[in-house]
């Protein structure tokens, strides 16, 4: 490539003085990931499939700069013409009109672009962001303009000489749009590793009918970043990021027991459970879960104290009715604000965002007990490795807090409760079961662990009863636990031989 305009405004528009800072983008908790935003000055490879949502992602980052920062900004599009772009991103509250009234904005449709005006249009990029005094830059598609030059040579020099050192030494941070995944021959063709500072990976894949979408940061120059894998949705107000939940050390630990509000079950426990502690209730459907739940929120609520309940599948007037059917004012200890109930419907698309809502509740609201009803909603649509890792940040942090929770479980045995990925890191566990005897459907209860407390071993029959759960002994029956109850063998009276004799 010979010596032209384009090298020209290296040598006259660049700055020999780079200043320190971070561009933030403005996206929800992606800023975290990246130390506070994008080196200032840098250039970044945005890469994903088509539908990946990777044109909204640059149009949030360019509005940010232009509505919070007072950055002007440039965006070239090969992709899309200007009327279409504005449309779209007013439809997501991003009015890019007013700032383009402002000459605060620039709109290149470079739609039209052919192999002899290359060197023309990013002449004419280069002069936009200096007119403008531009400090954000979008290219969209960087896989566009590469393909725009005939010899992959050429596009190399000019993204690496020209284009490159415009961007760096005048301190435009710039978002190079690329069309596939990374590191395939849409993205660039591999030339993104030694042009781009950054690499930024958006993900879409369909699992079980529902499309999940995952974000990764798989590069960052002079940054300490969060490299995991981290879901991200795309609403009516653009994309944000729901980044997985660090699992924090237990700081604080309790002696102090709680009561149940089942006055057998406490004495089972040895007075109760400790404070901080979390307790798994597994069963069966129609095994009692949700009426243990009940008892264990009502009975803080009865002392004045706060309790959270997430439902996952039961409406919330639903478990109200409930409750008071038992005979607890349910519907007073949710106007006084000692019980709060709250129902999700967890979806793939949604599950991640709605975790990220429980533990604002938790910080807003500051409850002394916690309920989750049933967790099995979040098995069945999350993968198992981010369902474990949720909960276990869940229990760690309330743990700490001093917040006593109970979580529910969907289970068909006893050995599935102890089986499940989430069962180390509790402290309780009770076991729920349905069982036959004697031609009526009869409950069991069990406790199969209560870590650091002695409990009872026994197993329990329970009955939901007008005033709530009773438990007794389970008299005359054996093998209760197995699910395959009989009745007891039990040695027979011996025969009165003198009757016998008589009647002989």
């Amino acid at each position: 490539m010979k010596k032209s305009e384009l090298s020209q405004m290296v040598e006259i528009k660049a700055s020999s003085k780079v200043k320190n800072g971070r561009v933030p983008t403005g996206i929800k908790e992606f800023d975290d990931f990246v130390e506070g935003g994008f080196p200032r000055g840098s250039m970044i490879l945005l890469a994903g499939a088509a539908g990946s949502g990777k044109t909204i992602f640059a149009s949030q980052y360019v509005y940010h700069g232009m509505s919070k920062l007072n950055e002007s900004s440039v965006y070239a599009s090969f992709a899309e013409n200007r009327s279409t772009f504005m449309k779209n991103m007013k439809r997501l509250g991003m009015d890019f009109g007013k700032y383009e009234q402002k000459r605060k904005f620039k709109f290149l449709d470079l739609i039209t672009v052919r192999d002899k005006g290359v060197e023309s249009i990013v002449a004419r990029i280069l002069a936009e962001v200096d007119s403008l005094g531009a400090k954000r830059l979008v290219i969209d598609s960087f896989s566009a303009l590469v393909q725009a030059f005939s010899e992959r040579i050429d596009a190399r020099i000019m993204l690496h000489t020209v284009l490159g050192k415009i961007v760096h030494l005048n301190e435009v941070t710039t978002l190079l749009i690329s069309e596939g995944p990374f590191g395939t021959e849409y993205s660039g063709g591999g030339m993104e590793n030694f042009v781009a500072d950054g690499v930024v990976a958006l993900n879409s894949i369909t699992r079980n009918g529902w499309l999940n979408r995952t974000l990764q940061v798989l590069k960052l120059r002079g940054t300490k970043i969060n490299s995991e894998e981290h879901s991200y949705s795309i609403d009516g107000h653009g994309i944000g990021t729901h980044p997985l939940p660090d699992i924090k050390p237990v700081k604080r630990i309790y002696s102090e027991k709680v009561r149940t509000g089942i006055e057998a079950l406490d004495k089972m426990l040895s007075d109760g459970v400790y404070k901080g502690s979390a307790t798994l209730v597994g069963g069966a459907s129609g095994t009692g879960k949700t009426t243990l739940a009940l008892h264990f929120i009502a009975e803080e609520a009865k002392h004045n104290g706060k309790g959270l309940y997430i439902s996952l599948e039961e409406p919330v007037q639903q478990l109200i009715r409930h409750g008071e059917g038992f005979g607890w004012s349910m519907s007073e200890f949710v106007d006084k604000g000692s019980i709060k109930f709250v129902n999700y419907s967890p979806e793939p698309y949604d599950v991640e965002w709605q975790l990220g809502e429980i533990f604002k509740l938790l910080k807003e609201y500051k409850p002394v007990r916690f309920v989750i009803d049933t967790v099995a909603a979040l098995e069945r649509v999350m993968d198992e490795d981010r369902y474990v890792r949720y909960l276990k940040s869940l229990v760690s942090h309330l743990k700490d807090q001093g917040t006593t929770t109970l979580l529910t479980a969907l289970t068909e045995s006893v050995t599935s409760i102890t089986g499940t990925g989430i069962s180390p890191v509790v402290d309780n566990i009770i076991a729920l079961k349905n069982v036959e005897a004697e031609s009526a459907l009869r409950r069991s209860l069990s406790i199969l662990k209560s870590r650091g407390s002695a409990h009872d071993s026994e197993i329990r029959e329970f009955e939901i009863t007008p005033k709530g759960v009773v438990l007794k002994k389970f008299v005359g029956m054996e093998h209760v636990f197995e699910g395959k109850s009989r009745k007891s063998m039990q040695e027979k009276p011996p025969a009165d031989r003198s009757k016998s004799w008589r009647r002989r």
